[in-house]
Protein backbone atom coordinates (compact mmCIF):
# COMPACT_ATOMS: atom_id res chain seq x y z
CA UNK A 1 0.00 0.00 0.00
CA UNK A 2 2.05 2.70 -1.12
CA UNK A 3 3.18 5.63 -3.78
CA UNK A 4 6.16 3.92 -4.77
CA UNK A 5 5.84 3.28 -8.58
CA UNK A 6 9.05 5.15 -9.86
CA UNK A 7 12.37 2.87 -10.85
CA UNK A 8 14.60 6.09 -9.42
CA UNK A 9 13.12 5.65 -6.24
CA UNK A 10 14.86 7.47 -3.50
CA UNK A 11 16.51 5.02 -0.91
CA UNK A 12 14.25 6.43 1.76
CA UNK A 13 11.45 5.11 -0.19
CA UNK A 14 13.60 1.90 -0.75
CA UNK A 15 14.09 1.44 2.24
CA UNK A 16 10.11 1.59 3.31
CA UNK A 17 9.49 -0.47 0.18
CA UNK A 18 12.01 -3.12 2.39
CA UNK A 19 9.95 -2.76 5.32
CA UNK A 20 6.40 -3.14 4.01
CA UNK A 21 7.28 -5.93 2.48
CA UNK A 22 8.90 -7.91 4.62
CA UNK A 23 5.51 -7.12 7.00
CA UNK A 24 3.70 -8.90 4.41
CA UNK A 25 5.53 -12.03 5.04
CA UNK A 26 5.44 -11.37 9.16
CA UNK A 27 1.40 -10.76 8.85
CA UNK A 28 0.90 -13.87 6.72
CA UNK A 29 2.53 -15.88 8.84
CA UNK A 30 0.10 -14.96 11.61
CA UNK A 31 -3.05 -14.48 9.63
CA UNK A 32 -2.12 -18.39 8.45
CA UNK A 33 -2.94 -19.45 11.82
CA UNK A 34 -6.52 -18.10 11.54
CA UNK A 35 -6.95 -18.61 7.89
CA UNK A 36 -6.20 -22.87 8.66
CA UNK A 37 -7.63 -23.54 11.86
CA UNK A 38 -10.69 -23.02 14.45
CA UNK A 39 -10.02 -19.55 16.08
CA UNK A 40 -10.01 -21.52 19.21
CA UNK A 41 -6.77 -23.59 17.76
CA UNK A 42 -5.40 -20.79 16.87
CA UNK A 43 -5.47 -18.94 19.79
CA UNK A 44 -4.86 -21.49 22.62
CA UNK A 45 -1.37 -23.10 22.28
CA UNK A 46 -2.31 -26.07 24.77
CA UNK A 47 -4.25 -27.53 21.74
CA UNK A 48 -0.96 -28.19 20.29
CA UNK A 49 1.36 -31.26 20.81
CA UNK A 50 5.00 -31.42 20.87
CA UNK A 51 6.67 -29.31 18.21
CA UNK A 52 3.97 -27.71 16.94
CA UNK A 53 4.13 -25.73 20.92
CA UNK A 54 7.61 -24.60 19.42
CA UNK A 55 6.08 -23.40 16.20
CA UNK A 56 3.80 -21.47 17.83
CA UNK A 57 6.21 -20.13 20.19
CA UNK A 58 8.27 -18.92 17.33
CA UNK A 59 4.93 -17.15 15.51
CA UNK A 60 4.35 -15.62 19.02
CA UNK A 61 7.21 -14.51 20.14
CA UNK A 62 8.76 -13.38 16.26
CA UNK A 63 5.88 -12.30 14.74
CA UNK A 64 2.59 -11.72 16.39
CA UNK A 65 1.81 -7.61 17.04
CA UNK A 66 5.45 -6.99 15.28
CA UNK A 67 4.61 -6.49 12.10
CA UNK A 68 0.95 -5.38 11.99
CA UNK A 69 2.89 -2.69 13.77
CA UNK A 70 5.55 -2.05 10.72
CA UNK A 71 2.54 -1.95 8.42
CA UNK A 72 0.91 0.15 10.28
CA UNK A 73 3.58 2.54 10.73
CA UNK A 74 4.46 2.68 7.34
CA UNK A 75 0.66 3.54 6.20
CA UNK A 76 0.87 6.71 8.52
CA UNK A 77 4.38 7.26 7.19
CA UNK A 78 2.77 7.01 3.65
CA UNK A 79 0.04 10.05 4.42
CA UNK A 80 2.72 12.22 5.41
CA UNK A 81 4.65 10.93 1.99
CA UNK A 82 2.06 12.16 0.05
CA UNK A 83 0.74 14.91 1.57
CA UNK A 84 4.57 16.46 0.69
CA UNK A 85 4.24 14.97 -2.55
CA UNK A 86 0.99 16.98 -3.39
CA UNK A 87 2.43 20.24 -1.71
CA UNK A 88 5.56 19.89 -4.39
CA UNK A 89 3.17 19.56 -7.25
CA UNK A 90 0.90 22.02 -5.86
CA UNK A 91 -2.19 19.41 -5.66
CA UNK A 92 -5.14 19.67 -3.24
CA UNK A 93 -4.12 16.92 -0.99
CA UNK A 94 -7.01 16.91 0.75
CA UNK A 95 -9.83 15.45 -1.85
CA UNK A 96 -7.53 13.16 -3.19
CA UNK A 97 -6.73 11.69 0.13
CA UNK A 98 -10.15 11.08 1.54
CA UNK A 99 -10.96 9.57 -2.08
CA UNK A 100 -8.06 7.07 -1.27
CA UNK A 101 -9.50 6.54 2.11
CA UNK A 102 -13.15 6.05 -0.08
CA UNK A 103 -11.59 3.23 -1.96
CA UNK A 104 -9.71 1.75 0.49
CA UNK A 105 -13.21 1.07 3.04
CA UNK A 106 -14.49 -0.61 -0.22
CA UNK A 107 -11.77 -2.79 -0.61
CA UNK A 108 -11.69 -3.71 2.97
CA UNK A 109 -15.47 -4.14 3.12
CA UNK A 110 -14.97 -6.89 0.27
CA UNK A 111 -11.60 -8.75 1.59
CA UNK A 112 -13.38 -9.07 4.56
CA UNK A 113 -16.76 -9.92 4.08
CA UNK A 114 -15.47 -12.37 0.75
CA UNK A 115 -11.59 -13.76 1.84
CA UNK A 116 -10.86 -13.16 5.03
CA UNK A 117 -12.07 -11.98 8.69
CA UNK A 118 -9.05 -10.21 10.31
CA UNK A 119 -8.74 -7.87 7.26
CA UNK A 120 -6.83 -4.86 8.01
CA UNK A 121 -7.44 -2.39 4.86
CA UNK A 122 -11.38 -1.02 6.31
CA UNK A 123 -9.54 -0.01 9.92
CA UNK A 124 -7.19 1.80 7.49
CA UNK A 125 -9.58 3.74 5.51
CA UNK A 126 -11.62 4.78 9.16
CA UNK A 127 -8.40 5.49 11.52
CA UNK A 128 -6.80 6.96 8.39
CA UNK A 129 -9.34 9.47 8.22
CA UNK A 130 -8.63 10.53 12.16
CA UNK A 131 -4.64 10.94 11.12
CA UNK A 132 -5.77 12.91 8.45
CA UNK A 133 -7.18 15.59 10.57
CA UNK A 134 -3.93 15.72 12.89
CA UNK A 135 -1.20 15.63 9.46
CA UNK A 136 -0.04 19.16 10.03
CA UNK A 137 0.98 18.47 13.26
CA UNK A 138 4.32 18.24 14.38
CA UNK A 139 6.46 15.18 15.07
CA UNK A 140 6.80 16.01 18.78
CA UNK A 141 2.53 16.04 19.00
CA UNK A 142 2.00 13.69 16.71
CA UNK A 143 3.96 11.20 19.25
CA UNK A 144 1.72 12.53 22.48
CA UNK A 145 -1.04 12.18 20.69
CA UNK A 146 -0.02 8.90 19.43
CA UNK A 147 0.39 7.62 22.96
CA UNK A 148 -2.47 8.40 24.04
CA UNK A 149 -4.72 5.33 22.40
CA UNK A 150 -1.66 3.17 22.89
CA UNK A 151 -2.47 3.93 26.93
CA UNK A 152 -6.07 2.51 26.23
CA UNK A 153 -4.68 -0.65 23.90
CA UNK A 154 -2.68 -1.38 27.07
CA UNK A 155 -5.45 -1.16 29.38
CA UNK A 156 -7.85 -2.62 27.22
CA UNK A 157 -5.44 -5.86 26.97
CA UNK A 158 -5.30 -5.83 30.63
CA UNK A 159 -8.75 -6.04 31.06
CA UNK A 160 -9.62 -9.08 28.51
CA UNK A 161 -6.60 -10.88 29.44
CA UNK A 162 -8.21 -14.46 30.13
CA UNK A 163 -11.47 -13.39 28.33
CA UNK A 164 -11.01 -16.85 26.41
CA UNK A 165 -11.38 -18.95 30.05
CA UNK A 166 -15.28 -17.98 29.04
CA UNK A 167 -15.78 -19.81 25.94
CA UNK A 168 -16.55 -23.92 25.81
CA UNK A 169 -15.91 -24.02 21.83
CA UNK A 170 -16.07 -27.52 21.14
CA UNK A 171 -19.40 -27.73 19.42
CA UNK A 172 -18.17 -24.15 17.73
CA UNK A 173 -15.09 -25.99 16.39
CA UNK A 174 -17.05 -28.29 15.10
CA UNK A 175 -19.07 -25.89 13.12
CA UNK A 176 -15.91 -24.33 11.50
CA UNK A 177 -14.50 -27.63 10.67
CA UNK A 178 -17.71 -28.46 8.84
CA UNK A 179 -18.18 -25.54 6.97
CA UNK A 180 -14.85 -24.09 5.63
CA UNK A 181 -14.42 -27.93 4.09
CA UNK A 182 -17.43 -29.64 3.64
CA UNK A 183 -19.71 -26.44 3.16
CA UNK A 184 -21.95 -24.10 0.80
CA UNK A 185 -21.05 -20.95 -0.37
CA UNK A 186 -23.80 -18.94 0.93
CA UNK A 187 -23.03 -20.96 4.34
CA UNK A 188 -19.03 -19.52 4.13
CA UNK A 189 -19.72 -16.41 3.14
CA UNK A 190 -22.57 -15.90 6.00
CA UNK A 191 -19.44 -17.27 8.64
CA UNK A 192 -17.68 -15.39 7.59
CA UNK A 193 -19.62 -11.28 7.44
CA UNK A 194 -20.94 -12.37 10.95
CA UNK A 195 -17.55 -13.30 11.69
CA UNK A 196 -15.87 -10.09 10.50
CA UNK A 197 -18.25 -7.80 11.97
CA UNK A 198 -17.68 -9.72 15.22
CA UNK A 199 -13.75 -9.24 14.68
CA UNK A 200 -14.91 -5.46 14.40
CA UNK A 201 -16.64 -4.99 17.77
CA UNK A 202 -13.99 -6.98 19.56
CA UNK A 203 -10.96 -5.46 17.92
CA UNK A 204 -12.44 -1.84 18.86
CA UNK A 205 -11.94 -2.72 22.64
CA UNK A 206 -8.15 -2.69 22.36
CA UNK A 207 -6.54 -3.61 18.66
CA UNK A 208 -7.83 -0.49 16.76
CA UNK A 209 -6.50 1.74 19.42
CA UNK A 210 -2.89 0.20 18.81
CA UNK A 211 -2.98 0.74 14.82
CA UNK A 212 -4.19 3.99 15.60
CA UNK A 213 -0.79 4.89 17.66
CA UNK A 214 1.00 3.00 15.46
CA UNK A 215 -0.33 5.55 12.55
CA UNK A 216 0.16 8.26 14.50
CA UNK A 217 3.95 7.25 15.02
CA UNK A 218 4.60 6.16 11.51
CA UNK A 219 3.85 10.16 10.46
CA UNK A 220 5.95 10.95 13.37
CA UNK A 221 8.68 9.15 12.24
CA UNK A 222 8.68 10.64 8.76
CA UNK A 223 8.45 13.92 9.83
CA UNK A 224 11.38 13.68 11.61
CA UNK A 225 12.98 11.55 8.75
CA UNK A 226 13.83 8.59 10.43
CA UNK A 227 13.84 6.42 6.79
CA UNK A 228 16.39 8.97 5.42
CA UNK A 229 19.89 7.36 5.46
CA UNK A 230 21.42 10.34 7.32
CA UNK A 231 19.60 8.61 10.14
CA UNK A 232 21.74 5.52 10.49
CA UNK A 233 22.68 6.56 14.33
CA UNK A 234 19.05 6.01 14.94
CA UNK A 235 18.60 2.71 13.08
CA UNK A 236 21.38 1.33 14.61
CA UNK A 237 19.83 2.32 17.53
CA UNK A 238 16.91 0.93 17.10
CA UNK A 239 18.05 -2.40 15.74
CA UNK A 240 20.25 -2.71 19.16
CA UNK A 241 17.42 -2.00 21.14
CA UNK A 242 14.65 -3.91 19.48
CA UNK A 243 16.46 -6.65 19.02
CA UNK A 244 17.64 -7.45 22.49
CA UNK A 245 15.22 -5.49 24.66
CA UNK A 246 12.33 -6.08 22.71
CA UNK A 247 13.04 -10.12 21.66
CA UNK A 248 13.46 -10.71 25.47
CA UNK A 249 10.42 -9.01 26.44
CA UNK A 250 8.64 -10.95 23.79
CA UNK A 251 9.78 -14.42 24.82
CA UNK A 252 9.18 -13.24 28.92
CA UNK A 253 5.44 -12.85 27.40
CA UNK A 254 5.14 -16.31 25.13
CA UNK A 255 6.47 -17.89 28.33
CA UNK A 256 3.85 -16.55 30.35
CA UNK A 257 1.36 -16.87 27.74
CA UNK A 258 2.49 -20.93 28.30
CA UNK A 259 2.17 -20.88 31.27
CA UNK A 260 -1.15 -19.53 32.06
CA UNK A 261 0.08 -17.55 34.71
CA UNK A 262 -2.45 -16.30 37.46
CA UNK A 263 -4.66 -12.94 37.99
CA UNK A 264 -2.75 -9.52 37.74
CA UNK A 265 0.41 -11.40 36.65
CA UNK A 266 -0.92 -12.62 33.38
CA UNK A 267 -2.94 -9.15 32.99
CA UNK A 268 0.27 -7.07 33.25
CA UNK A 269 2.49 -9.34 30.91
CA UNK A 270 -0.53 -9.10 28.46
CA UNK A 271 -0.42 -5.15 28.68
CA UNK A 272 3.60 -6.09 28.05
CA UNK A 273 3.49 -8.18 24.67
CA UNK A 274 1.52 -4.72 23.28
CA UNK A 275 4.81 -2.54 23.84
CA UNK A 276 7.67 -5.69 23.71
CA UNK A 277 5.82 -6.44 20.45
CA UNK A 278 6.11 -2.65 19.02
CA UNK A 279 9.83 -2.31 20.51
CA UNK A 280 10.80 -5.67 18.23
CA UNK A 281 8.81 -3.94 15.51
CA UNK A 282 10.82 -0.88 15.44
CA UNK A 283 14.16 -3.17 15.62
CA UNK A 284 13.16 -4.78 12.99
CA UNK A 285 12.63 -1.60 10.93
CA UNK A 286 16.27 -0.37 12.41
CA UNK A 287 17.79 -3.47 10.97
CA UNK A 288 15.95 -3.48 7.40
CA UNK A 289 16.90 0.38 7.35
CA UNK A 290 20.61 -0.83 7.65
CA UNK A 291 20.88 -3.26 5.02
CA UNK A 292 19.21 -1.09 2.52
CA UNK A 293 21.40 1.51 2.75
CA UNK A 294 24.65 -0.12 3.30
CA UNK A 295 23.59 -2.28 0.38
CA UNK A 296 23.97 -5.70 2.45
CA UNK A 297 22.42 -8.55 0.91
CA UNK A 298 20.80 -6.41 -1.65
CA UNK A 299 19.28 -9.78 -3.63
CA UNK A 300 17.16 -9.89 -0.54
CA UNK A 301 16.49 -6.36 -0.41
CA UNK A 302 15.43 -6.09 -3.79
CA UNK A 303 13.30 -8.93 -3.70
CA UNK A 304 11.48 -8.09 -0.79
CA UNK A 305 11.10 -4.25 -1.71
CA UNK A 306 9.79 -5.64 -4.65
CA UNK A 307 6.32 -7.22 -2.14
CA UNK A 308 6.31 -4.09 -0.83
CA UNK A 309 5.47 -2.02 -3.89
CA UNK A 310 2.54 -4.56 -4.69
CA UNK A 311 1.54 -4.60 -0.98
CA UNK A 312 -1.63 -4.17 -1.31
CA UNK A 313 -1.88 -7.13 -4.32
CA UNK A 314 0.12 -9.34 -2.26
CA UNK A 315 -1.78 -8.93 1.22
CA UNK A 316 -4.94 -10.20 -0.73
CA UNK A 317 -3.18 -12.90 -2.49
CA UNK A 318 -2.31 -14.27 0.46
CA UNK A 319 -6.10 -14.90 1.66
CA UNK A 320 -6.87 -15.82 -1.98
CA UNK A 321 -4.51 -18.51 -1.58
CA UNK A 322 -5.61 -19.35 1.50
CA UNK A 323 -9.06 -19.65 1.14
CA UNK A 324 -7.82 -22.25 -1.96
CA UNK A 325 -5.88 -24.66 0.57
CA UNK A 326 -8.34 -24.26 3.49
CA UNK A 327 -11.78 -24.41 2.52
CA UNK A 328 -14.05 -26.50 0.64
CA UNK A 329 -13.42 -24.03 -2.88
CA UNK A 330 -10.18 -26.17 -3.00
CA UNK A 331 -8.09 -28.42 -1.07
CA UNK A 332 -10.18 -28.15 2.32
CA UNK A 333 -7.14 -28.03 4.76
CA UNK A 334 -8.97 -26.62 7.05
CA UNK A 335 -7.48 -27.81 10.60
CA UNK A 336 -5.50 -30.96 9.07
CA UNK A 337 -2.69 -28.91 8.90
CA UNK A 338 0.21 -28.60 11.94
CA UNK A 339 1.93 -25.32 12.54
CA UNK A 340 5.21 -26.28 11.54
CA UNK A 341 3.40 -27.07 8.03
CA UNK A 342 1.80 -23.62 7.89
CA UNK A 343 4.76 -21.79 8.26
CA UNK A 344 6.59 -23.84 5.50
CA UNK A 345 3.28 -22.88 3.50
CA UNK A 346 3.74 -19.12 4.38
CA UNK A 347 7.43 -19.43 3.32
CA UNK A 348 6.90 -21.08 -0.11
CA UNK A 349 4.02 -18.74 -0.74
CA UNK A 350 6.21 -15.47 0.18
CA UNK A 351 9.25 -16.92 -2.49
CA UNK A 352 6.82 -17.08 -4.83
CA UNK A 353 5.58 -13.50 -4.41
CA UNK A 354 8.93 -11.99 -4.51
CA UNK A 355 9.31 -13.94 -8.00
CA UNK A 356 6.36 -12.68 -9.07
CA UNK A 357 7.01 -8.73 -8.14
CA UNK A 358 10.43 -9.11 -9.81
CA UNK A 359 9.21 -10.13 -12.74
CA UNK A 360 5.86 -8.15 -12.92
CA UNK A 361 7.84 -4.92 -11.62
CA UNK A 362 9.57 -5.61 -15.20
CA UNK A 363 6.67 -4.98 -17.00
CA UNK A 364 4.18 -2.43 -15.08
CA UNK A 365 4.14 0.32 -13.05
CA UNK A 366 2.68 -0.82 -10.23
CA UNK A 367 0.38 -4.01 -9.12
CA UNK A 368 -2.91 -4.72 -10.30
CA UNK A 369 -4.87 -3.81 -7.22
CA UNK A 370 -2.83 -0.59 -6.79
CA UNK A 371 -3.64 0.52 -10.44
CA UNK A 372 -7.38 -0.13 -9.39
CA UNK A 373 -7.46 2.18 -6.36
CA UNK A 374 -5.14 4.67 -8.19
CA UNK A 375 -7.06 5.34 -10.88
CA UNK A 376 -10.28 5.56 -8.51
CA UNK A 377 -8.61 7.80 -6.92
CA UNK A 378 -7.05 10.30 -8.87
CA UNK A 379 -9.80 9.38 -11.39
CA UNK A 380 -8.75 9.17 -14.23
CA UNK A 381 -6.94 5.83 -15.72
CA UNK A 382 -3.32 5.52 -14.63
CA UNK A 383 -0.86 4.19 -16.69
CA UNK A 384 0.18 1.12 -16.00
CA UNK A 385 2.51 -0.52 -18.32
CA UNK A 386 5.92 0.97 -18.84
Amino acid sequence: MNETTSPTAQPRLISMDAMRGFAIFGIFMVNIQVMAMPFEWAMNPHYSEGADVWAWAVTRTLFESNFVAIFSMLFGAGLILQMNSAMKKGVAFGPLYLRRLAVLMIMGLLHGTLLFLGDILLLYSVLGFVLFLCRKLEAKTLLIVGALPLLVALAGAFLLDGMGDWQNPDEEIQRQLRVRNEGTVPELLTRRAIGFGFWMILSSLWFNWRVLSMLFLGAALMKLDFFEERRTPWHKRAALLGLTLGLGMEALTTWAAWEELPGLTSRFLASLHEVSSLCLALGYMGGIALLVHSNTLSWLTRGVSAVGRLSLSNYILQSVVANLLFTFIGLAWFGERTRWELMGIVCVTYTTQIVISLIWLRFFRMGPLEWIWRSLTYLRRQSLLR
